[in-house]
């Protein structure tokens, strides 16, 4: 993988990606309509899904997800998992005429060494999906081409996580927590920053394996910027989050 520096050019002429709801994984999901790339967003509010809902999809988890999702101590972070794998079972089920518990993970290439830990795939399935969760909110996507995902809660010390960043990006979310930067406060700027990357990265299928570092994703308020063959957009997610998705054209 090249470690080639890259910066996104900003596009002002789109709009955010306005997820579907899944508020129960007791029936079908919405089922994906965007025309082009095959793509569907799913967002899950982990607290609003009921523990009855929570506890069918728990039944769904291999082996594997069930042993990660019990070497989480925070019971946040042990929902959000759960959560997250049960909805894209659900999901993924539907995308390809599969019961939940029978869809097959595995893992594409990594495009820097070639070993499976590339992006996730549904092993046997002519489809492409990214996941995503933090302690609240999970994201879903599911399209025909390549996809990352990426939500993030709104950090305490922005200030501090900016410098995991792009130079430019940490100077930016700088002086918004300075108060010399208009258009958007500290943490905001950080979130947008951190998603598209993630996003970018997780599309890519290298995750961080790619220095943050290199690559300027920007933290101003362009829903849409494109990067080589890739496009990103913002995702509508609540006020406390933020949200990207990255698509391969």
């Amino acid at each position: 993988m090249s470690r080639d520096t890259s910066e996104a050019v900003p596009d002002h002429s789109v709009v955010p990606v306005d997820p579907f709801v899944l508020d129960s994984l007791l029936s079908e999901p919405h089922p994906r309509a965007e025309a082009g790339a095959g793509l569907g967003v799913w967002l899950v509010d982990t607290d609003a899904l009921s523990d009855d809902d929570l506890e069918v999809g728990r039944g769904w988890l291999d082996a594997v997800e069930q042993a990660q999702a019990s070497s989480r101590v925070r019971a946040e972070l042990r929902r959000a998992y759960e959560v997250a794998h049960a909805s894209a079972r659900l999901v993924l089920g539907a995308a390809t005429g599969t019961s939940p518990e029978k869809v097959v993970w595995g893992r594409h290439p990594c495009p820097g060494c070639g070993e499976p830990h590339g992006r996730p795939r549904a092993e046997g399935a002519a489809v492409e999906f990214s996941l995503s969760h933090t302690p609240g909110q999970v994201l879903v996507a599911v399209a025909d081409v390549p996809v990352g995902v990426d939500v993030e809660r709104h950090p305490e010390d922005p200030t501090g996580l900016a410098k995991l960043l792009h130079p430019r990006e940490t100077e930016e979310i700088e002086a918004a927590a300075q108060g010399t930067l208009d258009g958007g406060r500290a943490s905001v700027r950080f979130t947008r920053a951190w998603s598209r990357t993630e996003a970018y990265l997780k599309g890519i299928g290298i995750g961080l394996g790619r220095d943050p570092h290199l690559d300027y994703l920007g933290t101003d308020a362009a829903p849409g910027r494109t990067l080589g063959e890739w496009r990103l957009r913002d995702v509508v997610v609540p006020e406390g989050y933020g949200a990207a998705i990255a698509v391969r054209a």
